[in-house]
C-alpha cells in the first residue's frame, strides 16, 4: 500500500494482457505560460470520445513545455485511467535521472516511455553530457536497476541499502521507417534486452512497414506487444511535411487520396483513410491505436469516436 495519498496507475501490461484493441491517445503540453486549465478541457474531450488510456510527451527540440509529470497525474487521478508519462534523459546524467524517476514513483506513475530525447534544433552533432546516456536502452537499464532496488551510491558515500523497490512497466520507441534495417531492429533489441515491456512506434502511415518490423521482431525473438503511433492527415502539405521531418513512409494511395491544401472535406476525409489503415494494422495483430494529438483536439475527439464505433462493429 503506497504511503502517499495518490492513485496507483495500472500498468499498461496489464491493460494489454486483457487482449482487446486498445484506444489511446497521446498530448503536448502546452507552452510555458499557457492557461493550465485548457490541457484539462483536452483531456477531458479525449477521454469522453473513448480513449482507453494516455501518454503525454516530454518537450523536445528545445522546446519550452513543462508540466510533464503533473499533467499524467492529473491523467491518472482526476479522469481515472492509465498515464504513460514520457521520460527524456538527454539532458540529465544518471543521479538526475534516477532523482526524478522517484517523483514520478512517489505519485504513482507507473507507466514510463522511456526516450532519449530529441537534440535541440540545429544541434546535430549533440553529445550526452558527462555521466549522461547517449541512448535510451541505458536508461531502461537504470529504470530496471530501480525496479530491482538497485539505487545509485552517492559518491564518497556509504553503500546504499533499499527497503524498497520501484515498480515501472517500461516502454520503448519503435522506428519502423528508420532507413537501416539492420540498425532499426538491433536498436529496438537493445531496448527490449535492456528490459522494455512495450513498445510504441514514431509516426506510422504504412501498414507494411509495421507488417515489416513484426516480422524483423519475429526473427529476433521479441514478443512485446508494440502499439502503431499515427496520426489524422488532412492534407498533402501536411503528409509531405511528415515525410520530410520525420522520415515515415506514407503510401502513395494514401497521398492520392489527400488534397492538396486543408478544405472543408478534409477532415471526414482524412478520418475515413486512418480508419483503413486501423483496420489493416488491426489484421496484422496491433494490440491497438496510439493517436498523436498535435493541436486538433476536436478532429481527434471525432476520429476516436469513430474509431470507437468501428471497434464495437469488429467485436
Amino acid at each position: 500500500m503506497s504511503s502517499f495519498p495518490f492513485k496507483i496507475d495500472r500498468k499498461l501490461t496489464e491493460v494489454l494482457a486483457e487482449g482487446k484493441f486498445t484506444l489511446s491517445a497521446e498530448i503536448i503540453p502546452p507552452r510555458n505560460g499557457a492557461e493550465q486549465g485548457l490541457v484539462l478541457n483536452q483531456i477531458e474531450t479525449l477521454v469522453a470520445a473513448g480513449t482507453e488510456f494516455m501518454a503525454v510527451t516530454k518537450g523536445a527540440g528545445g522546446s519550452l513545455r513543462g508540466g510533464s509529470l503533473p499533467i499524467a497525474q492529473a491523467i491518472k487521478e482526476r479522469f481515472s485511467i492509465p498515464c504513460i508519462a514520457h521520460f527524456t534523459c538527454r539532458d540529465l546524467n544518471a543521479h538526475e535521472v534516477e532523482n526524478h524517476l522517484m517523483d514520478h514513483h512517489y505519485f504513482g506513475i507507473r507507466n514510463i516511455l522511456a526516450l532519449r530525447g530529441d537534440p535541440p534544433d540545429g544541434q546535430p552533432e549533440w553529445k550526452a553530457r558527462e555521466g549522461g546516456y547517449n541512448y535510451a536502452y541505458e536508461l531502461i537499464e537504470q529504470i530496471r536497476n530501480l525496479n530491482a532496488g538497485q539505487f545509485l551510491t552517492r559518491p564518497g558515500g556509504p553503500p546504499h541499502s533499499s527497503e524498497q523497490k520501484t515498480d515501472f512497466c517500461i516502454g520503448a520507441a519503435a522506428y519502423p521507417d528508420f532507413p537501416d534495417e539492420r540498425q532499426r531492429i538491433e536498436f529496438f533489441r537493445l531496448k527490449v534486452q535492456a528490459g522494455a515491456e512495450f513498445g510504441v512506434t514514431d509516426l506510422l502511415f504504412d501498414p507494411d512497414s509495421y507488417a515489416r518490423f513484426l516480422d524483423l521482431c519475429g526473427k529476433a525473438q521479441i514478443s512485446i506487444p508494440i502499439l502503431p503511433g499515427t496520426r489524422l492527415l488532412k492534407s498533402r502539405g501536411q503528409a509531405q511535411k511528415m515525410i520530410s521531418k520525420f522520415k515515415t513512409r506514407i503510401p502513395e494511395s494514401t497521398l492520392k487520396h489527400l488534397d492538396e491544401v486543408e478544405g472543408p472535406d478534409s477532415v471526414p476525409r482524412g478520418i475515413d483513410l486512418l480508419l483503413r489503415l486501423v483496420e489493416k494494422l488491426r489484421s496484422l495483430g496491433a494490440p491497438g491505436i496510439h493517436l498523436y494529438v498535435i493541436a486538433d483536439t476536436q478532429s481527434a475527439a471525432m476520429t476516436l469516436r469513430r474509431l470507437a464505433e468501428q471497434k464495437k462493429h469488429a467485436k
